[in-house]
């Protein structure tokens, strides 16, 4: 089949925009710029892995064009690269042990593609480990570091979001960045794995609902996880929990990214569960109307309402040319 070139270079300049999107300053900006991955993954689930490495290379190439070289980087590896090596393992099918005549395929596991979701926060989480560990300070130190700015946006946002209040005293400053300290590493590749999870299942419903889809689509019951993944978890929290200094550090961290697809594990128990009663849709929507309830919460809580600007204002900082940051 020839590769419809126009289809992935289209692709390519609706990824771009949507990641592009968050340099309008406003919160319908940053919403758009969630769903970048989603052209990529309607290319790989469709076509097919090899397409999704084209189209999110030549979004790349407009990104970093468009902004800076370090705006594409972090394209590159947050959104071009997962998502391609995704489709390709969710393409990947063989015939079926109990069915050898080749009729029913057995595509790859979904706990597998939910393992690989891990894969590069944590590759980055060690690099970032001992890039630490050969500089002054450790892991810890470097991330504060690297916050000190986040932190000066913070205290600009709070100023211009209540106008004619007092600045925050110095140890609550204090308290609140010893929270992002330990919390940012984890959090943010917990949000950058939700991303892709969110944005696969959207791609996948809409190319099943126009007859695009390679694979039928997975049931979340279907996830189970491999052991080692729950074993190098616990291996993570208890060094977390019991070694000081910057090992603790990287433990609690990795523990965190562990805990993403575990928690996407335990959901798919809660769908077992629920598909061998009678009461299948009032557990699920139980199940989920907690979530929904508690994800708004922490949505709409004091820490992130206050931070919202600042958090907006430190990813301009890194995907914004200097000479157009207002």
């Amino acid at each position: 089949m020839r590769t419809p070139w126009v289809l992935l270079g289209s692709a390519a300049m609706a990824s771009a925009g949507l990641y592009l999107a968050a340099l309008t300053g406003s919160l319908g900006g940053m919403v758009l710029a969630i769903l970048t991955p989603l052209p990529l993954f309607l290319v790989g689930l469709s076509i097919g892995g090899k397409a999704a490495t084209w189209t999110g290379g030549a979004a790349t190439l407009v990104i970093g064009l468009a902004s800076t070289s370090m705006g594409g980087a972090l394209y590159l590896i947050a959104y071009a690269i997962p998502a391609a090596w995704l489709s390709d393992r969710a393409s990947l099918s063989r015939r079926s042990e109990q069915n050898p005549t080749g009729q029913t395929l057995e595509w790859y596991p979904p706990g597998l593609l939910c393992t690989w979701l891990t894969v590069i926060p944590i590759v980055v989480a060690l690099m970032t480990f001992i890039y630490s560990f050969m500089s002054d300070g450790g892991m810890e130190v470097l991330v504060t570091r690297l916050l000190e700015p986040f932190l000066r946006y913070y205290q600009s946002a709070y100023g211009a979001m209540l106008p004619g209040s007092e600045p925050l005293p110095p140890h609550q400053l204090e308290m609140i960045k010893a929270l992002i300290v330990n919390v940012a590493p984890a959090m943010m590749a917990i949000g950058a794995m939700m991303t892709l999870f969110l944005n696969g299942i959207l791609a996948q419903s809409l190319l099943v609902r126009f007859g695009r889809n390679r694979r039928p689509s997975p049931s979340m019951s279907e996830i189970e996880l491999p052991r080692p993944v729950i074993v190098t978890f616990g291996a993570c929290f208890l060094i977390g929990v019991t070694i000081g200094g910057s090992t603790s550090y990287l433990g609690t961290t990795l523990a965190g990214i562990l805990a993403f697809p575990i928690f996407l594990s335990g959901l798919g128990v809660a769908h077992a569960v629920a598909a061998s009663t009678k009461v299948r849709l009032g557990i699920l929507f139980t199940v989920y109307i907690v979530l929904m309830i508690c994800t708004i919460h922490f949505l709409m809580s004091y820490f992130f309402f206050y931070f919202y600007k600042g958090i907006i204002f430190f990813i301009f900082r890194i995907i914004t040319p200097s000479h157009i940051f207002f």
